[in-house]
């Protein structure tokens, strides 16, 4: 999934390298908020530069208009929740935001959510998934890149004529919310690689004072994985809980699995999600509860869908309930 991406033109330089490609900032604990903005991929890491202080804290890594990623940092180690497109380097990001070893988990087996596993395969401690996926993490295919490139185009279209909307007075969007320019795409290529780490349902990972729980959540794909923060009743959501449409619609997807995977969650009673897509990163707890309504009532067939389709051009059946959009196949019967 992708909400937008601006194909402006550009100049040969940045072409080559675009530095501000990640957004960056403090949710929760750990160092003193730091100034939502970029970070410069060829900019040295300053191992004085205060937000490397020590204590635990979750840190968005966005990348605006594609994907999120989350760095959830312990006093002994650390978490990457995904690692978003590959398509500029993630590591120095990484550096900025803290030095102890850190081990990646995927959400699930997509390309958006796995880009970067190739950079950080050599630093990180393990490259982590559900067991569903253990036979999958394969190179991206040859028309995935050009199918990328009109999704973007078409986003772009969207955002920008939302843009234009905002400027006439709702003011909503903020400098960390605008995507940016896609670089020079001729090179980029999210390669196979295998995961390392097994990650059940139910096994946490300790990272040193906070200690994150594995939830197998299936539905949007059938290795679909969240984390979940006890201490601070936040969920890592990755695709299964969004601010966008949910995608029930591609290979892999079930929503009577969905709607189950749902209404677990919504019995945790979680403070705040934090979600992989669309312009707002944090969600209200109640977004699991309205989902999981909406999920249900698709389930058991009781909505009313449209023909419509995904950012890829496909058809799907669209359902729209109190807020929540809800992509499924055409055709498609509820169970």
């Amino acid at each position: 999934m992708l909400m937008s991406s601006t194909l402006a033109s550009l100049s040969a330089a940045e072409k080559q390298d675009h530095p501000e490609w990640y957004a960056t900032r403090w949710l929760s604990g750990g160092p003193e908020p730091s100034p939502i903005g970029s970070v410069d991929a060829d900019d040295p890491v300053d191992a004085a530069d205060p937000v490397d202080a020590a204590g635990p804290g979750i840190a968005l890594v966005a990348e605006p208009g594609h994907v999120n990623s989350f760095l959830v940092v312990g006093s002994r180690r650390a978490v990457l929740f995904d690692t978003g497109m590959g398509i500029r380097p993630m590591l120095p990001t990484l550096d900025r935001l803290t030095s102890l070893p850190f081990t990646v988990v995927n959400s699930h087996d997509h390309f958006d959510h796995r880009g970067g596993n190739h950079e950080l395969s050599e630093h990180a401690e393990d490259i982590a998934v559900h067991p569903a996926a253990s036979h999958g993490h394969h190179a991206a295919p040859a028309d995935f890149y050009p199918g990328y490139r009109r999704a973007a185009a078409r986003a772009a279209a969207l955002f920008d004529q939302f843009a234009a909307l905002d400027r006439q007075g709702p003011f909503t969007l903020t400098p960390d919310q605008f995507p940016r320019p896609l670089p020079e795409l001729d090179t980029w290529r999210i390669p196979a690689v295998p995961p390392t780490r097994l990650l059940l349902d139910g096994e946490t990972i300790d990272l040193g004072d906070r200690t994150l729980t594995v939830l197998h959540t299936p539905g949007h794909s059938p290795d679909s994985i969240c984390l979940w923060d006890p201490e601070t009743r936040t969920l890592l959501s990755g695709d299964t809980v969004l601010s966008a449409a949910y995608w029930a619609h591609q290979p892999g997807a079930d929503v009577a699995a969905f709607a189950h995977t749902l209404r677990r969650l919504d019995q945790l009673g979680a403070r705040r999600v934090l979600v992989a897509h669309n312009l707002r990163a944090e969600l209200d707890g109640d977004a699991v509860h309205r989902a999981a309504l909406a999920m249900t009532e698709v389930a058991e067939g009781r909505t009313r869908p449209t023909p419509d389709t995904d950012l890829l051009g496909r058809g799907v059946r669209r359902h729209d309930l109190a807020g929540v959009t809800i992509f499924t196949a055409p055709g498609e019967q509820p169970r």
